[in-house]
């Protein structure tokens, strides 16, 4: 048992700093996986001729294999949410931690960024500020995250824009313009707001589970994107509009509050 707790903590461990996992639930899984495995190889040892290396080699596949599976049993996962009893509110439209907060000033062309790479707003998310201010709130999502993403008010989708890629890592130069991303605008009766959905190397795909023209409820499901990935949101500044959200924040998409508007 214990040589499969301690081959579980190092394999697992350094693939969670990599990828910037949780490390209290990474932390957890690899005890329970490392247990696993070396209960799993102590009863099958005495059944083969399975000496040291044999044992060491046949507790890693188990280990990386089971945490391949619950990689992907949790990933796909798809909890019941109900959006906050409140007015006045835009809330997060996906699972993840809260990257940045830009401040959106006249005459300055903000940039959507991951890593070390920018992307530049297209005109359609321009234009949804009047006066050209607002704010930027990007979203980093883990493969631990919910990737189902959520309408982050209620409205009608007035532009959906799905861009394919390459499926290339976002750490090389050109990746931001050829990965994968769909550009949506929500619309109600009194502003719109943008949501920038961006895959990572790993994403096979992007999934709409709406189209332009839908008619959407606050914190309704509005798509799935495959492993690791970011969504950004783009806000108008409005009428004693407050950020309720900080880098850093872990928020949870259709019930977490980033916003209030007009009357509190």
């Amino acid at each position: 048992m214990l040589l499969g707790v301690v081959l579980a903590v190092g394999i697992l461990i350094p693939v969670a700093h990599k990828w910037e996992l949780n490390l209290k639930v990474v932390s957890v899984s690899a005890l329970v996986i490392g247990l696993f495995a070396g209960l799993t190889v102590n009863g099958v040892a005495p059944h083969f001729d399975m000496g040291p290396m044999l044992k060491v080699l046949t507790c890693s596949l188990l280990i990386v294999v089971t945490a391949g599976i619950a990689l992907v049993v949790r990933f796909y996962r798809d909890p019941d949410r109900a959006p906050p009893d409140a007015e006045n509110i835009i809330v997060a439209p996906a699972d993840g931690v809260v990257k940045y907060v830009k401040h959106i000033e006249k005459g300055n062309v903000p940039f959507s960024s991951k890593g070390k790479e920018d992307v530049r707003l297209s005109e359609p998310l321009l234009n949804i500020l009047p006066g050209g201010q607002g704010y930027l709130i990007g979203i980093g999502m883990t493969f631990l995250d919910v990737h189902v993403t959520r309408a982050a008010i209620g409205g009608k989708v007035t532009y959906l824009e799905h861009i394919p890629g390459s499926f290339c890592s976002l750490k090389t130069e050109d990746a931001p313009y050829r990965n994968e991303r769909v550009i949506e605008i929500i619309e109600n009766d009194r502003f719109k707001i943008g949501l920038i959905q961006i895959a990572s190397r790993l994403v096979r795909r992007i999934v709409a589970y709406v189209r332009q023209g839908d008619e959407l409820g606050l914190g309704q499901k509005i798509g799935m994107i495959k492993f690791g990935s970011q969504v950004d949101i783009v806000l108008p500044s409005l009428q004693a509009l407050e950020i309720k959200v900080d880098v850093g924040e872990q928020v949870y998409a259709g019930i977490s509050i980033i916003a209030h508007f007009g009357t509190k």
